[in-house]
């Protein structure tokens, strides 16, 4: 029943969805997803699919990477180009990514279901 789709556009956004304490009243499982491109815009419905699945699910979209620090999307995407979304786990480290030439529903709902366990 969530926002399954967080379009984050501001720093603060971002920070904030990132942080230990993201803007909800429950402890989400998030995927973010970073860029917009015909790429991105082929897997977002499956992407959003996918976290329907589970109520604790929310995809993040940051469409202009630059809203990024180098440091986080180090930490998110290491130096890994293919690495289209990164799901974060309860403890807000990597648990899985998805790839652009894995852009399924499946592929998506096992990146969630890694990150919880």
């Amino acid at each position: 029943m969530g926002p399954w789709l967080v379009d984050v556009q501001t720093r603060d956004e971002l920070e904030s969805w990132l942080s230990e304490s993201p803007p909800t009243t429950y402890r989400p499982v998030l995927m973010v997803v970073r860029g917009d491109s015909a790429t991105i815009r082929e897997f977002l419905p499956n992407a959003l699919d996918a976290a329907k699945l589970d109520d604790r699910r929310i995809v993040v979209w940051v469409k202009e990477p630059a809203l990024f620090r180098q440091q986080e999307l180090g930490r998110l995407f290491g130096d890994d180009a293919t690495a289209v979304a990164a799901v974060l786990g309860d403890d807000r480290t990597v648990a899985a990514w998805v790839h652009d030439d894995r852009l399924g529903v499946d592929d998506a709902d096992f990146a969630f279901s890694a990150a919880r366990g």
